[in-house]
């Protein structure tokens, strides 16, 4: 029958435990050769080996397979005795086969007399947990690169998926418009020629953002009326307000509201914001689209009573592929491209956006701002 093992002395064990708490440093002591002497402070504790277990033994026991075929436990020693010192961090190999990532350095020890070396001093230390995090980060980074790279091919790709169709139905359009003698039905073509042509702009900009670089939409800039745009939007988005049951209140002032912008990008950029206030919007819901002018800016809120914003999400609300974050139904808050296009085209003229919500249930409001024209119609 085996004796069992005496029990550890009590300082012992507070050592080791103080060791593994505090991250000391190994120190394991060299002859020129490489050969160990010493195994100190918290050598044990990091690679496994006891002094008994490892003085005596060439430091390239610790090393990993591949780097003892590279010659790495040698070329380290050659560079500490011709620079002094050296530092490196790689890969080592525990007692029990395990590997951890340490850093450390080798510094070379000389005689007084003549400076030649007599032996080294190996400091090393276990970064194992700094090396694991850092390879985490570097995973999450090329996951990441690899989501633009598809979201950017995807984007790539409905461009040139949506100008087909488009082309066909403004083909149709021109010739429905020569056809068509009765007022209403010219304008009616009319709304669907200018809802065409915002959506042969958003083709245009979802191709722009697949680009690596991508480019700065063009502005044709002249001076109008926005109460034309949005009553243009206003009149063109009631089809699909009832089939909702939503209604859409557009309430503007008496005077106009010049600007300097591009008329089919600001089309554009109120089809989003109305286009959202009736998608995530209850039956029987309203949305309400008005302006006015704010000393040298106009002011064009688009606002609704309907499913609100989660708090967290409002700050990011313009950027790509922003949902809800609710958590119940992530699929059905997408914000997808259309906000940060319509950020892209305020700022383009020199406005800001906006968004407001007190919370999810309470409605949301949706404002931009744009720089009044210098002076009246012109």
């Amino acid at each position: 029958m085996a004796s069992p093992a005496a029990p550890k002395p009590e300082g012992a064990g507070l050592l080791q435990g103080w060791l593994r708490q505090s991250k000391v440093p190994g120190v394991i002591v060299l002859d020129r050769h490489g050969v160990i002497l010493e195994w100190l402070a918290g050598a044990e504790e990091i690679l496994g080996y006891s002094a008994r277990e490892a003085v005596g033994h060439h430091i390239a026991m610790i090393f990993t397979h591949e780097d003892r075929s590279r010659g790495y436990p040698d070329h380290e020693l050659t560079v500490a005795a011709r620079d002094r010192f050296s530092e490196d961090s790689r890969w080592h190999v525990r007692r029990d086969g395990t590997r951890i990532w340490a850093t450390g350095s080798v510094t070379a020890v000389r005689d007084h007399e003549g400076g030649e070396v007599q032996g080294f001093v190996k400091v090393i230390r276990d970064k194992t947990d700094e090396r694991a995090h850092v390879e985490r980060l570097e995973q999450e980074i090329q996951a990441l690169a690899q989501a633009r790279q598809e979201h950017r091919q995807f984007l790539r790709s409905l461009g040139h998926e949506i100008r087909n169709p488009l082309s066909v139905l403004a083909n149709a359009a021109t010739v429905l418009e020569r056809l068509t003698t009765d007022e209403r039905g010219q304008k009616t073509l009319r709304l669907v020629a200018a809802q065409l042509d915002v959506f042969k702009r958003i083709a245009d900009d979802l191709r722009d953002l697949a680009q690596p670089a991508p480019r700065k939409p063009r502005l044709d800039l002249a001076r109008f009326d926005l109460r034309d745009v949005l009553r243009e939007v206003g009149d063109a988005m009631q089809a699909v307000a009832e089939d909702k049951a939503v209604a859409i209140q557009v309430v503007l002032p008496p005077s106009p509201l010049w600007v300097d912008a591009d008329a089919a990008r600001m089309r554009q950029v109120v089809v989003n914001l109305v286009g959202n206030a009736i998608k995530y919007n209850n039956r029987g819901g309203n949305v309400w689209v008005t302006a006015s002018v704010e000393a040298d800016e106009i002011m064009c809120r688009v606002s609704d009573d309907g499913l609100g914003i989660f708090p967290p999400v409002l700050p990011r609300l313009f950027e790509l592929f922003t949902h809800s974050g609710d958590g119940e139904d992530e699929g059905k808050e997408q914000a997808g491209v259309g906000l940060v296009l319509v950020r892209q085209v305020v700022e383009l003229h020199g406005g800001t956006v906006q968004a407001k919500s007190a919370g999810l249930g309470k409605g949301a409001e949706f404002s931009f701002r744009l720089p009044v024209a210098a002076s009246g119609a012109g």
